[in-house]
């Protein structure tokens, strides 16, 4: 008994979606749009936190030591820094392999390798180069080279010159993702609000075969629940229809993206999450069509 009628409300849901063709054509249509633009949030998200971590992975600091200090001392503090829990690692640069790469960067210019070999020392400097776990942890490494036993052989901590870098990267991540949050949000009134328009007229034209229904006894979960599954209708097609023009689309843009940052597969990347996406987008539409759905309900409905 209770398949049979859940069986007439799928029905009814679906006659619904079908009696208003053009109506369920332009709430389904608005709901593409508007899972279009959700899709393409996510993938902005995608290529964005992508180039905030190779940003965050380029920056370190760096601690250049006096001529006078001894290897000795300066695994000293590489030790030190190491024992730190907001290190990631620490890379010790002595000042014949400083000599070394700055040779192999210069290798084409004749000037600076003459000027090299002319020199009856190596001026360069040894260096250790910090990298840590979160970006907004280096001002703490800064910190504690400061306060180091060995601060007196420490010539140069270049954090203060990266400062700026790494605040700007902690902006960028910051406002991306509040940025996001606040488009969905936005994303999703708008969704609500073509939905919950559509459900009302629906609701409008039907107001005598209501009637009827509770004149013979129709349940109101029985009268209630083809509404749902009319909003639940236009998420599913919505989020068919959006999903097949994406994917074609990210398709066609990925390469492009990959001559700007080659290391970055947006197709791949979608492809390889294809099943989260699908339930993703067909969980948002069909929340969506039914939360509207339910809202129009309890205010034009009254039973």
């Amino acid at each position: 008994m209770f398949k049979q009628k859940l069986t007439r409300v799928f029905w009814a849901g679906w006659t619904n979606f079908k009696r208003n063709s053009y109506v369920s054509f332009g709430t389904t249509g608005v709901m593409v749009l508007v899972l279009l633009l959700f899709l393409s949030i996510i993938a902005l998200s995608f290529l964005s936190s992508t180039v905030v971590t190779s940003l965050q992975d380029k920056v370190d600091v760096s601690a250049y030591f006096k001529q006078q200090a001894s290897e000795e001392e300066i695994n000293q503090v590489k030790g030190d820094l190491e024992s730190l829990a907001v290190v990631q690692y620490v890379e010790y640069i002595s000042r014949d392999k400083a000599l070394e790469d700055f040779k192999q960067r210069h290798a084409g210019d004749a000037l600076i390798q003459e000027s090299l070999a002319q020199l009856d020392e190596n001026p360069l400097q040894a260096s250790l180069n910090i990298k840590a776990k979160e970006s907004s942890q280096y001002a703490a490494i800064a910190s504690f080279l400061e306060g180091n036993r060995f601060r007196t052989l420490i010539d140069k901590i270049n954090f203060y010159e990266n400062e700026q870098v790494i605040h700007r990267v902690e902006g960028i991540t910051t406002g991306l993702r509040n940025g996001g949050l606040a488009a969905t949000l936005v994303l999703a009134v708008i969704a609500a609000l073509v939905t919950f328009n559509t459900i009302r007229l629906t609701i409008y034209s039907q107001k005598q075969e209501i009637e009827i229904m509770r004149l013979v006894g129709g349940s109101n979960w029985y009268i209630k629940a083809p509404y749902l599954i009319e909003g639940a209708f236009y998420g599913i097609f919505a989020g068919v229809v959006a999903l097949l023009v994406f994917y074609p689309v990210a398709f066609a843009v990925s390469p492009k993206v990959a001559v700007v940052m080659p290391s970055v597969d947006m197709f791949g990347y979608f492809t390889g999450s294809i099943i989260q996406i699908i339930l993703l987008i067909m969980a948002a539409g069909v929340g969506l069509g039914v939360i509207s759905s339910f809202i129009a309900i309890r205010r034009f409905l009254k039973i």
